[in-house]
């Protein structure tokens, strides 16, 4: 029985945590918590029958003492490599939320420490473990298709979700969390260049924030929407998006009260507080925002293969699509449907269905970098090739690292 302290009690780190307690209990327990906020630790602490003494909300006294053989680092994008070079230097194993760090040599840094300490890093690039994105690769790999000549993949974010992670949340600003391109994008960018099988040679990109901006707020409309804001059909409304959206059309942000409010169970009136005080009530055109709303990077990789990725907020659902094209066929997919497209050249067609349940955002994958990293730290993981170890994004980190200083050249 392998123990686990978890960092970071947001919707990610409570999630694995769920996975462990409901897919591994006989491989690994829960032990030991931090987080800010005190209500989540006590809540959670109770809910998991952590002791008391291994509940903390700061994190110097947390990273005092090894407390479990590995650690869930599930913080703030920026707090990643401090968490990390911390539980490193205690001895842990390390399952870390991406992207690792905006600087690469803290990535090289924490590459370092883990190969001379003998300890795992891995980093949670989830889509690898998918079955959607695991079938891309085997075709890639092993599908007669021969070599890639171009990629062309999107990551179409919805216009609520970019409103609520990127507009109003913890990621809206580049100096509390990273460009959008790391926070959100590196998921893909980690994609393009496991397909790949190499890092991109040269880089450019470009994007701009365009649309959530002071300059295009409606007349007379407030900072908050709970302000009586005049604008009545306006697609961001936090207390339609949050409160009064009816089930057909209410997305996920309504389900989910606990990222507004921080308490496990909330009422209709706990929502309407946050929105009136918190960041999630402010109008999308007048928050503080200074992340990208659309962007685009050409990539070239070696043998003059070629690879593009958009990132959009304007668009109805989250969701991704890719177009692979190769020397004997092409690979077209999205992960709306789960189905993936191959037209071979000599004329045998075939569709791929990954998933018959299309679960939201990337669930799945979560729960199968759960259960690689429990067999890892258990010593029962068989195939290692395409685990997502320190040493696997760097390349995708460096290559983004290098997309936003290219901007820099044309601003």
């Amino acid at each position: 029985m392998k123990t686990i302290a978890v960092i970071g009690l947001g919707s990610r780190g409570t999630n694995y945590m769920r996975f462990v307690r409901i897919l591994h209990k006989k491989q690994a327990k829960i032990v030991a918590l931090c987080d800010i906020n005190q209500v989540k630790v006590q809540e959670i602490g109770k809910k998991y029958k952590i002791d008391s003494a291994n509940c903390f909300t700061d994190e110097n006294e947390f990273f005092k003492e090894k407390r479990a053989d590995a650690i869930f680092i599930c913080t703030q994008d920026n707090d990643h490599y401090r968490h990390c070079m911390a539980a490193l230097n205690l001895g842990y194993h390390i399952l870390v939320e991406k992207p690792l760090s905006y600087d690469i040599d803290e990535c090289l840094e924490i590459e370092k420490v883990a190969k001379e300490k003998n300890l795992y890093v891995v980093v949670c690039h989830v889509l690898r473990y998918s079955n959607y994105f695991s079938k891309m690769k085997d075709l890639v790999r092993n599908g007669g298709l021969g070599e890639i000549m171009t990629i062309n993949h999107q990551e179409n974010i919805a216009n609520f979700h970019f409103a609520h992670s990127y507009v109003r949340g913890n990621w809206r600003k580049r100096e509390i969390a990273t460009p959008i391109l790391m926070a959100k994008c590196c998921h893909d960018i980690d994609i393009i260049s496991w397909l790949m099988e190499a890092e991109a040679e040269q880089v450019q990109s470009y994007g701009a924030l365009s649309y959530f901006t002071k300059e295009n707020a409606p007349k007379d409309a407030p900072y908050r929407c709970t302000d009586g804001c005049p604008v009545k059909d306006c697609p961001y409304n936090a207390e339609y998006l949050y409160v009064t959206a009816p089930l057909h059309k209410a997305t996920w942000l309504k389900f989910s009260p606990r990222i507004l409010t921080g308490k496990a169970h909330s009422t209709k009136k706990d929502v309407l507080d946050a929105l009136k005080t918190g960041p999630y009530g402010v109008c999308v055109y007048r928050s503080d925002n200074d992340v990208f709303d659309h962007q685009s990077v050409l990539m070239k990789f070696p043998d003059n293969r070629v690879a593009t990725h958009t990132l959009s907020a304007f668009t109805d659902k989250f969701y991704r699509k890719t177009h692979i094209t190769l020397t004997n066929g092409e690979i077209i997919g999205d992960t709306l449907t789960g189905k993936l497209t191959v037209h071979r050249f000599n004329g045998k067609n075939k569709v791929y269905r990954t998933s018959f349940i299309q679960l939201p955002g990337h669930i799945e994958a979560d729960a199968k970098i759960i259960k690689s990293f429990i067999a890892l730290l258990n010593g029962t993981l068989q195939n290692l090739d395409d685990v997502t170890f320190v040493s696997a994004t760097i390349p995708s980190h460096r290559t983004i690292v290098r997309a936003e200083e290219s901007i820099k050249s044309w601003e």
